[in-house]
C-alpha cells in the first residue's frame, strides 16, 4: 500500500512538471508570437502623441531639391538684394568717375549801369581746369576699389548663405531620419515591457529587469520629444532662410568625395577668393596714389581760359589766353609722398597676408574634411555589416527561439543606435564639405572642376 502510494506520488509529480513546461513553452510561444506581430495600439498613441509638431509633408506635391531650395533662398534674401543694389551703385560711380571736366562760361565786367547808361565793356570767357598729372588715374582707381568691396561683400555673403542653407538642409534630413528613427525607439521599448512583463509572469526575468524597461522607455519618449522638437527648429530656420513651407519634402542628396590635394585646391582657392582681386585693387590705388604725390613737384597748368573782350572805345579783342600754373617752390610734398611709399609697401604685405589667410582656411577645412570622411568610410562599413549580422540572429532567433525575447529586442534596438550614429556621422561630414566650399570660394561641388 505504501509502495502504491510513493508510485502514485511520482506520477503526479511527473505530470505537474510536464504541466508547468507546457505552461512555460506556451508563454514562450505567446512572446514570440507577440515579437512578430504588429505594434501594439499603446505604442503607436504614445508615438501619435508628438505628430502636433511639424512634420515633413505627406502629400504627393513633389519634394524639394537642395538646389532648388538654394535658388529659393537666393532669389528671397533682402540682404543680398540690398548688397547687389551697393555693387551697382558703386559700379555708376565707377564708370563716373575719372573724367575730364566740363569748361566754365565766365561772364564778367556786368553792371546795371548797362540798363542806365551807356554799355561800357564786356568779358565772356571759357576757362577749363586742367586736372593735375595722376589726378584722374587716381580718382578712377578709387572708383574702382569701391566697386570691387562692394562686389566682395556681395559674393562672400551669397557664398555663405549657400553654405548656410545647404547645411540648414542636411541638418533637416538629418533631424528627419532620427524622428524616425526615435519613433521606432518608442514602439521597441514599449513591447519590450509587455514582453518583460510576461517573463517576470513566468518566473524568466526578475523584477528588476521590468523596472530598467520601464526606465528605458521613459527614455525613449524624451528623446522623441527632444528629436521631434529639433526637428521643428531645423525646419522652421530653413523655411525662414529660403522661404519654403516648413513641411516641405526634401530629396536626400548624395555626399561627393573631394578628390583633389591640398595644394591643388589652395591654387583653385586662389583664383576664387575675390579678396584677392580686391587686395590687388588696393595695391593699384596705392601706388596711384603715390604717384599723384610725386607729380606734384612738376611745374603744372592748372587752368587755360580763352576770352572775347569787347570795349566801348577800343576795337575787339578776339583771342585772350589766360594760363595758371602751379609752381612747387615753398611745399615739397616730402611727407606726403613717404607716407604713400609706406601704404605701397603696406598693401603688398596686406596681400601676403590675404594668400596666407586663405591657405590656412583652406589647410583647415580640408583636415577637418579628411577627418570626418575617413570616419564616415570605416563605420559605414563596420555599421553596414554589424546590422546586417544582427538581422540575420534576429531572424533566427524568431524562428528558432534561440535568445530570450528581451535580448531580442536589445539586438533590435542596437540597430537603431548604430543607424542614428549613421545619420549624426553623415551630417557632420556634409557640415565639414560645406566648409571647405566655402573656404575655396564655390558653392558647389561642380566648381572644383573634376
Amino acid at each position: 500500500m505504501k509502495r502504491k502510494r510513493i508510485q502514485i506520488h511520482k506520477l503526479l509529480r511527473r505530470r505537474s512538471n510536464r504541466l508547468f513546461v507546457f505552461i512555460f513553452l506556451s508563454g514562450f510561444i505567446g512572446i514570440f508570437h507577440l515579437l512578430s506581430s504588429t505594434p501594439v495600439e499603446g505604442a503607436e498613441a504614445v508615438a501619435s502623441e508628438q505628430e502636433n509638431q511639424a512634420q515633413p509633408d505627406t502629400s504627393d506635391s513633389p519634394a524639394l531639391t537642395e538646389k532648388q531650395v538654394i535658388e529659393f533662398a537666393l532669389s528671397n534674401s533682402r540682404k543680398l538684394e540690398s548688397l547687389s543694389t551697393s555693387q551697382e551703385i558703386a559700379e555708376h560711380r565707377y564708370h563716373a568717375s575719372g573724367l575730364i571736366r566740363n569748361p566754365e562760361l565766365r561772364l564778367t565786367e556786368i553792371s546795371n549801369r548797362y540798363l542806365t547808361d551807356e554799355f561800357d565793356e564786356l568779358e565772356t570767357g571759357l576757362r577749363w581746369r586742367l586736372p593735375r598729372l595722376g589726378e584722374l588715374g587716381e580718382e578712377k582707381q578709387q572708383g574702382r576699389v569701391r566697386f570691387w568691396e562692394r562686389k566682395v561683400d556681395k559674393i562672400r555673403y551669397g557664398q555663405r548663405l549657400v553654405a548656410r542653407v545647404r547645411k540648414n538642409y542636411a541638418t533637416v534630413l538629418m533631424y528627419d531620419q532620427l524622428a524616425e528613427i526615435a519613433r521606432q525607439r518608442v514602439l521597441k521599448e514599449d513591447q519590450r515591457i509587455r514582453i518583460i512583463e510576461k517573463l517576470v509572469d513566468l518566473g524568466s526575468r526578475s523584477v528588476v529587469y521590468f523596472t530598467k524597461a520601464k526606465m528605458w522607455h521613459a527614455d525613449s519618449k524624451n528623446d522623441l520629444a527632444r528629436a521631434l522638437q529639433q526637428q521643428d527648429l531645423a525646419r522652421r530656420q530653413l523655411a525662414r532662410r529660403s522661404g519654403i513651407s516648413e513641411n516641405a519634402k526634401l530629396l536626400k542628396n548624395e555626399l561627393p568625395e573631394v578628390t583633389q590635394e591640398l595644394n591643388d585646391l589652395i591654387e583653385l582657392a586662389n583664383q576664387n577668393r575675390p579678396e584677392i582681386e580686391l587686395v590687388q585693387q588696393r595695391i593699384e590705388l596705392a601706388v596711384k596714389q603715390n604717384n599723384l604725390e610725386r607729380f606734384k613737384l612738376i611745374p603744372w597748368p592748372t587752368f587755360f581760359e580763352l576770352s572775347y573782350h569787347k570795349e566801348k572805345k577800343r576795337a575787339n579783342d578776339w583771342a585772350e589766353l589766360k594760363v595758371g600754373i602751379n609752381l612747387p617752390i615753398f611745399n615739397w610734398n616730402l611727407g606726403n609722398i613717404k607716407a604713400t611709399n609706406l601704404a605701397v609697401k603696406k598693401k603688398e604685405d596686406e596681400s601676403d597676408a590675404i594668400y596666407e589667410s586663405i591657405e590656412e582656411e583652406v589647410r583647415s577645412a580640408f583636415i577637418i574634411y579628411k577627418d570626418l570622411l575617413l570616419d564616415w568610410k570605416n563605420f559605414e562599413v563596420n555599421a553596414r555589416e554589424l546590422i546586417s549580422n544582427a538581422e540575420q540572429i534576429i531572424n533566427n532567433a524568431k524562428l528558432h527561439e534561440t535568445l530570450m525575447p528581451d535580448e531580442v529586442f536589445e539586438m533590435e534596438l542596437t540597430i537603431l543606435d548604430t543607424q542614428k550614429l549613421l545619420v549624426e556621422k553623415r551630417r557632420d561630414l556634409a557640415h565639414a564639405l560645406i566648409e571647405l566650399y566655402f573656404a575655396i570660394g564655390i558653392e558647389n561641388h561642380e566648381q572644383l572642376g573634376n
